[in-house]
């Protein structure tokens, strides 16, 4: 079990603690090597997979799942892609903010109370490919409207997620 003030708790009901998972994955694998969990949960095993060089395969089949893990990688700054089975089902916000692009920063306006938004600078329309993140600080309320490109966009698409887990895209 996780304690409660423990500063990795994320409040899933099933979590694994880190230190577990980590002699798991060390000893049973090498730096480089693919690992997988079917049952991700709270994203424990990928976040510590990134960590130590390892490749990772990571599913799960409710979207409170995909979305805790998906902030957990986001909080490290470990590149990863999401996929998603096209019928599964993502909560979608009605609401529909506006975006100011300068070519090199993008600034979200009239957004709903968001937990995180990622950016995709260059999108083909199929494919959403993450070139920068923002994401709620755990200590402060306030995450940032404005994110700052590595790369200037012609095709700009957001993706946002609001803190009760509804997702919203556009470009």
């Amino acid at each position: 079990m996780i304690a409660r003030l423990h500063n990795e708790r994320t409040g899933y009901p099933t979590q694994k603690p880190e230190a577990l998972l980590e002699r798991i994955l060390l000893a049973s694998s090498n730096p480089g090597s693919l690992v997988a969990d079917f049952f991700c949960g709270s994203g424990t095993f990928p976040l510590v997979a990134a960590r130590h060089g390892r490749r990772y395969l990571a599913c799960d089949a409710t979207w409170r799942a995909v979305h805790t893990a998906r902030v957990r990688l986001l909080a490290e700054s470990r590149p990863f892609a999401l996929w998603r089975e096209a019928k599964s089902a993502i909560p979608c916000s009605p609401s529909s903010p506006s975006l100011l692009s300068s070519g090199t920063s993008v600034i979200i306006n009239d957004a709903p109370e968001l937990d995180y938004w990622e950016v995709d600078p260059d999108w083909d329309g199929k494919t959403f490919r993450s070139a920068a993140q923002a994401r709620r600080p755990n200590r402060s309320a306030e995450i940032p409207l404005e994110i700052k490109l590595p790369v200037a966009g012609e095709n700009i698409r957001i993706r946002a997620v609001t803190i009760d887990g509804k997702q919203i895209e556009m470009s």
